[in-house]
């Protein structure tokens, strides 16, 4: 047995992920454990589970995989000392990158403090946007393919376009720092008074409602160049020590004071300012994409990387890219890199074991139906269990009420897909409100995403046959917009998440049942939690939210919880 352990931490969305003689047989970030959004923390909680649920002891581990080579950040950080030093707070910066460089390097000792003495794995370094592919390659199948990274910063790059043929990764251009899609993005998040690294979703939400205005400016800030992005350095200062950038003077000439987070809701001009810097990340991100499909004749882009989670330009690749088939790693921020740099060093190392598609991105800890009897025991709690659950949950939707549902072992990445999910009737308009209401507390121009049994899906999206991670858009077939109003973006499109009965036998059976009850086979499907958290991961974390918002009901197979005030009047 070779058993690789791959770890990231001490930038944001710490993760560790187990590889067993080539099958991945789990992966958490360390957040669903602290309760710490994005915890950026050695996760030592989530290595905890990792083995706990193999059966492992520490000595049983033969690699480690870090997801970051920390000679080439402090190398990069010295490199750049003259630039940070032209800026202001340039100590702060250059000392947190340093500071950083010498936490990767110190990983070896933090984590034999963590798991003792008889923990004496090798330990493997590995480049972050190599990383990034491999965890793509992994998920899409281990199939040949051309690769596409996109994200804030690696070591020196932010970007990676290449080709894996025969398990062989073949690069064909980087972008170099201070040049970084993911950077310009953040820019965009902090002027419109979002946090970045956090809320780059509220931009391509908002995106939708305004005009691309202010296009020619944006286009002038990023672009790309045989096979690279482009960044106009004139126009946005990018700091990497902080993975942060804030746009020049003479940018802001042109944009206006920048919205802070207590100015009430965006105005029409923050509205253009997302939508044209929307517009401009997508171009640049399709002539990348149409570089790579000039030097390969393989008819998959796997994508990887956090602007990899941009699944309205995810939507436009798979359009207008020229490729058959695309798949963005479901779990494409840098929580994913902990699967790639385990993936790297199963290549080098175990090379006559095959590497094993992941059947499930259901990866992260699950609980028996003792684990949860006893939580609700212990909680004084009186479930009832229903002879048909799914049943009894799809005619509760259908009456309007708000479901949480949480079973089996939790989604990796920032995705429920229906293990720890609220869903809702998207054939209410009101439902979107109601949902924001009584849990998420989101604000009004963000859509929610439907769920849909696979078959069906076409009926509903056009030119939809598989989105099964919710991280692809679609334009929703003309008329369907007022069939299933809630789900339905004010662009007409939607993310997707299409069910199989095969991965998720309940979350499909309500589904399906939905759809007889209605004669809709769509739910509206957001995660379980409330804004600011992680999503729920243990039993007790699905009763504290449940109890502590204004769900109606929650689904725990095979037990159900329906608040008093849930249930209707009958006349």
């Amino acid at each position: 047995m070779t058993a690789i352990l791959g770890v990231n931490c001490f930038k944001h969305d710490a993760a560790a992920a187990l590889l067993i003689d080539g099958v991945l047989v789990g992966a958490s970030e360390e957040e669903r454990f602290s309760r710490r959004k994005h915890d950026a923390g050695y996760p030592k909680k989530a290595v905890d589970f990792l083995l706990d649920q193999a059966g492992l002891k520490p000595s049983n581990i033969d690699h480690v995989a870090y997801y970051m080579k920390p000679y080439n950040v402090r190398k990069e950080t010295f490199r750049a000392f003259p630039g940070y030093m032209t800026r202001k707070g340039s100590v702060k910066f250059f000392l947190g990158q340093l500071s950083g460089s010498i936490k990767m390097a110190s990983i070896p000792c933090i984590m034999r403090e963590h798991l003792g003495d008889s923990f004496s794995p090798q330990f493997h370094f590995i480049d972050h946007h190599e990383a990034h592919a491999w965890s793509a390659w992994l998920g899409a199948g281990c199939r040949d393919a051309a690769v596409l990274t996109m994200d804030g910063a690696g070591e020196k790059h932010s970007s990676l376009a290449g080709s894996i043929t025969g398990g062989v990764l073949k690069e064909y251009r980087r972008t170099h720092l201070p040049a970084s899609p993911g950077l310009f993005y953040s820019a965009v998040t902090s002027f419109l008074g979002f946090t970045p690294n956090n809320d780059e979703y509220k931009v391509m939400g908002l995106s939708s409602y305004g005009k691309p205005e202010y296009l020619d400016l944006f286009k002038r800030i990023i672009g790309a160049e045989d096979g690279r992005f482009t960044v106009d350095l004139k126009l946005v200062d990018v700091s990497m020590g902080v993975h942060h950038a804030v746009f020049s003077p003479e940018a802001l000439s042109i944009l206006g004071e920048p919205r802070k987070s207590e100015d009430g809701d965006p105005e029409e001009r923050h509205e253009n300012i997302a939508a044209s810097a929307q517009r401009a990340i997508e171009e640049a991100g399709l002539a990348v994409v149409k570089y790579l499909r000039q030097q390969t004749d393989h008819d998959l882009l796997v994508i990887a990387g956090g602007v990899g989670l941009n699944c309205v330009m995810n939507g436009l690749f798979e359009r207008e890219g020229g490729f058959r088939e695309i798949y963005p790693f479901p779990a494409p921020n840098d929580a994913g890199t902990s699967v790639g740099a385990a993936v790297a060093v199963h290549r080098a190392v175990s090379t006559e074991i095959p590497l094993k598609k992941p059947e499930t991105m259901y990866l992260g800890s699950g609980f028996s139906e003792d684990d949860i009897t006893a939580d609700i025991e212990m909680a004084k709690l009186s479930p009832v269990k229903p002879e048909n659950l799914a049943q009894t949950v799809a005619e509760m939707i259908s009456d309007g009420k708000v479901v949480a549902v949480y079973q089996g072992r939790t989604e990796f990445g920032p995705r429920a897909l229906g293990n720890r999910s609220i869903l809702a009737d998207p054939r209410r308009a009101e439902m979107k409100d109601v949902v924001n209401g009584v849990v998420k507390h989101r604000e009004g121009f963000r859509p929610f995403a439907p769920a849909c049994i696979q078959e069906e899906a076409g009926r509903y999206f056009l030119d939809c046959v598989e989105s099964s991670h919710m991280i692809k858009t679609y334009s929703v077939v003309e008329g369907m917009g007022s069939v299933i109003p809630a789900v339905t973006h004010v662009d007409n499109t939607a993310r997707v998440q299409t069910v199989t009965r095969e991965e998720n036998p309940f979350y499909y059976d309500v589904i399906k049942k939905f759809g007889e009850i209605t004669g809709v086979s769509v739910v509206l499907n957001t995660s379980f939690n409330i804004r600011g958290e992680p999503i729920v991961n243990t039993p007790i974390d699905a009763v504290r939210c449940y109890y502590g918002t204004g769900i109606d009901v929650l689904a725990m197979p095979p037990f159900l919880f329906v608040k008093k005030t849930a249930f209707r009047e009958e006349s």
